[in-house]
C-alpha cells in the first residue's frame, strides 16, 4: 500500500449531518424491504414456521454478537483516532485476525450447544445456518469503513443486503420451495447467508481500492491482542447483555410456548423494532465524531450530545404515542388479520422499544467517552428483569406477558441511565420537550378524530400534525444547541 493510493483523503471530509443523512437514507430503504419480506414470511410460512425462522433469527443475534465480542465498536473508535492510512490497515487486519479467531470458537461451540437447546428440535438445519452466519461475519468490514467516515459504502452495503434477502424472499422462495429436497424454512436462513456476502463486498472492494489490497486476517502481537481483549471485554459484555434486551422474549417464547405463539409475538416486534435499528444507525453516524470531541472539547461533547438527544426524542416520542393509539388496527392491516393477538403487543412494546431506544443512546454515549464499564450494571439490571419477567408471566399470558415484562425491562434501564448521565442535560432540553406537547397533543386529537378512517389515513395526517407544529421547536432548538466549528473539524 502507498500513500499515493491511499493519502490522505481516506477519511471523508463530510460533516456528521451529511453522514447522519446518507446512513438513514440507506436504512429507510432497507427497513422497509426487510418490512415486505417480513409480512411474506409471516403469510406464507404461516404462525407455526415463522415462528421458528423468528426463534432462529434472535439466536443468529447471539451468535454473531459473540463472535464479534464488541470488536467493531472498538475498531469504529480506535480507527476514527487515526491519522495515517498505513495505520488504519494494519489495525484493521490485526482486527479481522481476532474476528476469525471468534468465530471459529464461537461456530465450535454453537454447534456442542445447539443440540441441547429445546427449539433446536423443531428445525435443526435452520439453526444450524444461522449459526453458520459467524463466518461471513468475520469480513463485515463496515466498521473500517464507520471509522473512517465512508459512510457513502456503508449505507449502500445495508441497501444491498436488504434487497438482495428480499428479492430472494419475495421472489425466488416460492419456486424454490422442495428444490433438492428443501422446504421453505431451509431457504430463508441460506438467502440471508447469501445476502451477508454480497453486501460484504459493497464495502469491501471500495477498501481495497483505497488501500491497494484487500483486508485480510492477520495475528497481533500477543500483547495488542490481549490489550484489544481487555478493551472489548466491558463493551462485549454490554453489547450481549443489551442484546437480551433486545429478543430475549422471542428466544424464550421459542421454549416455553408453541413456535405459533412466538411467531405472533415476532409479528409486532420485528416491525417496532425498527426504533431500535434506526438509533443503532444514528449512532454509527455519530460515534467517530462524539469520540473526538470527548476527548478534545468537553463543551462542544455536551452540546452536542444535547442537541443529538433532542433530535432522537423528536422522532421517538410520536412513535411511542402513535403506536399505542393504532397499534392494533395497523398490525390488523399489515398483516391482513392473520395474527390478532398481535395487535396489543405492538401497542406495548412501542412505548417499550421507544425507551429502549432512548437509553441506547445514553448508554453508547458513556462508550465513545470511554466510560463503557458505567453501562454494564443498568443493563444487567435490565436484562435480569427481561429474563425474569419473561418466564414468569408468559407461561400464563404468553405474547401480552412477555411485552409487559420487555417493557418493565427497558423502563428500568432508562431510568438507571438517566441517573448516570444526568450532569450532561441542559436545560434548553427540557424547554424544548415542552414546546413539543402541543405537537404531541395534536397528533392524539387527530387520531381520535379520525377513528373511524382507514389507520394510514389517521397515521399520515396526525403525523402531518406533529411535523408542522414541531418544525418551529426544532429550529429554535438547533440554532441555540447548535455545536461550534469544532464539531465540524
Amino acid at each position: 500500500m502507498t500513500e499515493e493510493r491511499a493519502g490522505s483523503t481516506v477519511r471523508g471530509q463530510q460533516g456528521v449531518l451529511y453522514n447522519l443523512s446518507i446512513l438513514s437514507v440507506g436504512q429507510v430503504i432497507s427497513q422497509l424491504t426487510n418490512l415486505a419480506a417480513l409480512i411474506f414470511l409471516g403469510d406464507f410460512l404461516g404462525a407455526h414456521w415463522f415462528g421458528v425462522v423468528q426463534v432462529g433469527v434472535a439466536f443468529m443475534s447471539y451468535a454473531l454478537i459473540i463472535a464479534e465480542w464488541g470488536m467493531m465498536s472498538l475498531g469504529i473508535r480506535e480507527v476514527s483516532r487515526f491519522d495515517e492510512p498505513r495505520q488504519v490497515f494494519d489495525y484493521a487486519r490485526q482486527h479481522t485476525g481476532l474476528l476469525a479467531l471468534q468465530a471459529v470458537v464461537v461456530l465450535g461451540a454453537g454447534l456442542v450447544i445447539l443440540p441441547h437447546l429445546p427449539f433446536y428440535q423443531h428445525a435443526p438445519v435452520v439453526f444450524l445456518l444461522y449459526l453458520a452466519t459467524v463466518l461471513p461475519q468475520i469480513y463485515t468490514q463496515n466498521w473500517v469503513a464507520m471509522g473512517i467516515e465512508r459512510m457513502v459504502c456503508v449505507g449502500t452495503s445495508r441497501i444491498v443486503r436488504s434487497l438482495t434477502y428480499a428479492l430472494l424472499v419475495l421472489v425466488v422462495l416460492r419456486p424454490a420451495v422442495g428444490f433438492a429436497g428443501q422446504p421453505a424454512h431451509h431457504w430463508v436462513p441460506i438467502f440471508f447467508l447469501v445476502a451477508m456476502a454480497v453486501s460484504n463486498l459493497v464495502v469491501n472492494i471500495p477498501l481495497a481500492r483505497w488501500f491497494g489490497r484487500f483486508i485480510h486476517p492477520r495475528w497481533p502481537q500477543r500483547t495488542e491482542a490481549v490489550r484489544r481483549w481487555r478493551e472489548t471485554g466491558t463493551v462485549g459484555s454490554n453489547v450481549i447483555v443489551l442484546r437480551v434486551l433486545f429478543n430475549i422474549d422471542i428466544l424464550l417464547l421459542g421454549s416455553l410456548a408453541a413456535p405459533a405463539v412466538a411467531g405472533s409475538y415476532a409479528a409486532a416486534a420485528r416491525i417496532i423494532f425498527l426504533l431500535v435499528v434506526a438509533v443503532e444507525v444514528l449512532w454509527a453516524a455519530l460515534l467517530p465524531r462524539l469520540s473526538r470531541l470527548a476527548k478534545s472539547s468537553r463543551v462542544d461533547f455536551l452540546r452536542s450530545f444535547n442537541l443529538y438527544l433532542g433530535l432522537v426524542l423528536v422522532a421517538l416520542l410520536p412513535m411511542a404515542v402513535g403506536g399505542f393509539l393504532v397499534g392494533v388496527d395497523f398490525i390488523d392491516f399489515v398483516y391482513r388479520g392473520k395474527f390478532p393477538s398481535a395487535g396489543p403487543v405492538f401497542q406495548v412494546l412501542a412505548c417499550s422499544y421507544s425507551m429502549l431506544a432512548v437509553a441506547m443512546f445514553l448508554g453508547n454515549t458513556l462508550l465513545s467517552e470511554d466510560r463503557q464499564k458505567m453501562y454494564f450494571l443498568p443493563l444487567a439490571a435490565g436484562s435480569l428483569t427481561a429474563v425474569v419477567g419473561v418466564s414468569l408471566l408468559a407461561p400464563r399470558y404468553l405474547e401480552q406477558g412477555a411485552s409487559w415484562a420487555m417493557a418493565m425491562a427497558h423502563g428500568l434501564l432508562l431510568v438507571i441511565l438517566l441517573i448516570i448521565n444526568r450532569h450532561k442535560f441542559k436545560a434548553e432540553l427540557g424547554r424544548f420537550l415542552l414546546w413539543l406537547v402541543p405537537a404531541l397533543a395534536a397528533l392524539v386529537v387527530v387520531v381520535e378524530l379520525l377513528s373511524s378512517h382507514h389507520v394510514l389515513l389517521r397515521v399520515a395526517a396526525a403525523g402531518l400534525a406533529y411535523v408542522l407544529l414541531a418544525m418551529r421547536p426544532v429550529r429554535r432548538y438547533q440554532a441555540r444547541m447548535r455545536p461550534t466549528a469544532a464539531d465540524h473539524s
